[in-house]
């Protein structure tokens, strides 16, 4: 979980960003409501100001616009998310967001206490960061709970993927990142295909692939900022298989559209099985254990989210 964070604010000392105007309306003004919570038209400009700073897209009117919904979207899904890990009576702990807080300075070289001063002098209220830290912890928990923990790979498994692999030495291992938004039953994905182009107009301007991930994607992998480590060929849905063979390392593709929304997916690098190492016997049970843990995370939320009562205000 360290990894949150810890690449994007590499960049906080590279740029020097301000928060977005101060809109007209009050910033008190309720922009959503998700069951019993409030999200405030504050939250969302606080959390458009940190995206601006870590995810290197241009802070412009007309940004700010195109970004509104998806901001909000991401607010009302990680608030769905805070409400499940304390239905569940999972917590996080001052002194958990501290020791990330705390990794992150150490991974960018940065001295104990000045990534919340860094935030304070781009005019970005610390308090942004340290809630999306704790959205992010808890709901890590609450997959650890209630999907990890219950996910086994058998060694059948193992050893049919490992057969797999033996009989075909000229498959493909890939290093993929991933960016997933789901698509709303009520507007059959349009909403969910407007926001993916989006953000691949932004990363096409040099926006972070993994700073858009960490602030956007629904899949397990956002924390990692899309990260879904190796892969192996014939391991990924048919549409993400036939759409990742179509590019090459550098390259990203997208809008991929399947059954339940759309992916950006960009490939870091790919080898064949053949050509280097082999993967240990852990190696392969670790993929096809993340594998299970996706499918099923992106189901549970899913699931949360038809259920929970949202009202969008602006």
């Amino acid at each position: 979980m360290v990894r949150v964070f810890a690449a994007v604010f590499l960049l906080v000392t590279l740029n020097t960003v301000t928060a977005a105007p101060a809109a007209t309306q009050s910033a008190a003004k309720i922009a959503a409501v998700v069951n019993d919570r409030a999200i405030t038209v504050h939250d969302v400009q606080s959390r458009m100001a940190l995206i601006f700073m870590t995810a290197r897209i241009p802070n412009t009117a007309a940004t700010r616009k195109k970004l509104l919904s998806q901001v909000l979207n991401q607010l009302v899904v990680e608030s769905i998310q805070s409400q499940e890990a304390k239905r569940l009576r999972i917590s996080v702990n001052d002194r958990e967001v501290a020791e990330t807080l705390a990794q992150i300075e150490k991974q960018n070289r940065m001295p104990s206490g000045r990534l919340l001063k860094i935030l304070k002098a781009r005019k970005v209220n610390p308090s942004t960061l340290v809630d999306q830290v704790k959205a992010s912890l808890a709901w890590s928990k609450v997959i650890r709970r209630s999907i990890a923990s219950n996910i086994r790979v058998s060694g059948d498994e193992v050893d049919d993927s490992i057969a797999r692999l033996n009989a075909n030495k000229n498959r493909q291992i890939y290093r993929i990142l991933e960016i997933y938004i789901p698509a709303a039953r009520n507007d059959a994905g349009a909403g969910a295909l407007r926001t993916t182009r989006r953000l691949i107009a932004q990363i096409r301007r040099g926006a972070s692939f993994g700073g858009l991930a960490r602030q956007f994607s629904q899949a397990s992998t956002a924390s990692k900022g899309g990260d879904m480590g190796f892969v192996f060929e014939g391991q990924l849905p048919p549409e993400l298989e036939d759409a990742i063979k179509r590019v090459k390392p550098g390259q990203i593709i997208g809008p991929v559209r399947t059954s339940t929304g759309y992916y950006i997916l960009a490939l870091t690098s790919k080898r064949t099985y053949g050509s280097g190492k082999p993967p240990t016997r852990k190696q392969v049970e670790n993929s096809i254990f993340r594998r299970k843990v996706s499918v099923r995370a992106r189901q549970y939320l899913r699931d949360l989210r038809r259920a929970a009562f949202v009202d969008i205000r602006i």
